[in-house]
């Protein structure tokens, strides 16, 4: 299967989620000590990924592409630039996207999904070109 057919094909429903912010983590490693005693999130996996559910937003999008899913992610992502996205298939299938900023820091040559975004990195690109510099994975 090609990338575009991959983007492309429609699938009954897809996951998203935002990863908790830095503040939300310390909420959340704080609980996880308070009842464990540990800061070791692998001692106790299961009460660490009950306690994370809690705080982590995700919403389920119908019979979307992923394409049609990084659009709709793409100002989420742009408006919580240190968190990340992630996607989810129903059909088993997964992209995770990296935070906004750290596309802006290395990754500026990867695709953007709406005018907003291919404009913000157009500005990057060029900020990058006069400073010399390299996307991470070019």
């Amino acid at each position: 299967m090609s990338y575009t057919e991959f983007m492309n094909r429609k699938i009954e429903t897809i996951k998203l989620t935002l990863s908790p912010s830095e503040e939300v983590y310390d909420k959340i490693r704080k609980t996880y000590f308070e009842k464990t005693g540990s800061d070791n999130y692998y001692d106790h996996r299961e009460i660490w990924d009950s306690i994370y559910k809690e705080h982590q937003f995700s919403l389920e999008l119908k019979n979307s592409s992923f394409k049609e899913a990084q659009v709709f992610a793409e100002p989420i992502r742009i408006s919580h630039p240190d968190q990340c996205v992630s996607l989810y298939g129903s059909d088993n299938s997964f992209i995770g996207n990296t935070s906004w900023a750290d596309q802006l820091k290395m990754f500026f040559e990867y695709e953007t999904y709406t005018e907003v975004g291919k404009s913000i990195m157009e500005k990057r690109k060029a900020e990058a070109e006069a400073a010399g510099e390299v996307a991470s994975w070019e």
